[in-house]
C-alpha cells in the first residue's frame, strides 16, 4: 500500500497520472487471458477442421465407421465449431448409407422373391393349382429360377392349397439374425419370422 502511494506522488509534490502498478499488472493479466482465449478458441477450431479433414480421408477409403467415429469425436469435443453442424448432418448422411450398405442383400433377396411369388401367382391363375416346384415356371413365368443373394436356391413347398418361399439369408440354414435371417413369403404374402 506505501508502494502504490510513493508511485503516484512524484518527488516535486505533484500528483502522478500513471496508474500504480498493480493496475498495470492486472491490466496486462486481463489482456494475456483475452489473447488466450482468443488463441485457444481459434486452436480448436483448426483441431476440429483437422478432425474433419481425416474423416473425409476415411470417407474416401470406403470407412464410413472410421469417418462417423471421427465426426462424433468432433461433436463431443467441440460441440461449438463450426464444423460441428456439419459433422452432425454428415454423420446422419453416412450412417443411412452404411444402414443401405448393410441391408442390401435382403432387400435384394426380398425382390427375387417377389418376382418368384409373381410368377407362381401367374401359375395358379392360369393352371388353377399351384406349381410343384419351381422349374415348373421355366421358361414361361420366368426365364430361370434365380439364386438368393448369398448363392443359395430358394426353398419351395406347396400343400395343394397353399405355398412357401423360404430364403435361408446369408448362412443358408435355417433360423439365424441379422443377414442370416430367413425371410418367408406365405400364399404371396411376407410373412413375420418366427419368435
Amino acid at each position: 500500500m506505501l508502494e502504490s502511494a510513493r508511485i503516484m506522488r512524484r518527488r516535486d509534490g505533484e500528483v502522478n497520472t500513471r496508474r500504480p502498478l498493480g493496475s498495470r499488472i492486472a491490466r496486462l493479466f486481463v489482456i494475456v487471458i483475452v489473447a488466450s482465449v482468443a488463441l485457444a478458441c481459434g486452436g480448436r477450431e483448426r483441431r476440429a477442421e483437422r478432425l474433419w479433414r481425416q474423416a473425409q480421408e476415411r470417407v474416401e477409403k470406403s470407412d464410413t465407421e472410421g469417418a462417423i467415429a471421427l465426426m462424433q469425436k468432433i461433436i463431443d469435443e467441440y460441440p461449438d465449431a463450426d464444423i460441428a453442424a456439419k459433422a452432425r448432418d454428415q454423420i446422419v448422411l453416412y450412417r443411412g448409407l452404411a444402414h443401405a450398405v448393410q441391408s442390401y442383400p435382403a432387400r435384394q433377396a426380398r425382390d427375387g422373391m417377389i418376382r418368384i411369388a409373381r410368377a407362381v401367382e401367374s401359375f395358379h391363375a392360369r393352371s388353377t393349382r399351384w406349381p410343384e416346384r419351381l422349374q415348373d415356371l421355366v421358361p414361361r413365368d420366368l426365364a430361370e429360377i434365380p439364386a438368393d443373394p448369398w448363392g443359395h436356391a430358394f426353398e419351395y413347398a406347396t400343400t395343394g392349397r397353399s405355398y412357401r418361399l423360404v430364403c435361408l439369408g446369408a448362412d443358408g440354414a435355417s433360423g439365424g439374425t441379422g443377414d442370416a435371417e430367413d425371410i418367408k413369403v406365405v400364399d404371396g404374402r411376407f410373412a413375420a419370422a418366427a419368435p
